[in-house]
């Protein structure tokens, strides 16, 4: 019988948490790209902004603090 390679392990789930008035929060295996497709360095927890403001963007500085990010729908 000829030696076969064990099936790759499937990735482990990302999870991605919308916070009230706050940043998307991803956890576990995932990657984050740019328009181009080049991967941005990121650990296996980050926040994602979804008001505009953060100067960090795509991840999350903050900034919605400031501002009037309300719900969870923005």
């Amino acid at each position: 019988m000829p030696d076969r390679d064990p099936a790759p392990a499937a990735p482990a789930a990302a999870t991605v948490t919308v916070y009230p008035d706050g940043p998307l929060v991803l956890r576990g295996d995932f990657a984050v790209r740019d328009v181009d497709g080049v991967p941005i360095p990121t650990p296996r927890i980050v926040a994602l902004c979804r008001c505009g403001r953060s100067a960090v963007k795509p991840l999350c500085d903050g900034s919605h603090k400031r501002g009037s990010l309300t719900g969870t729908k923005d």
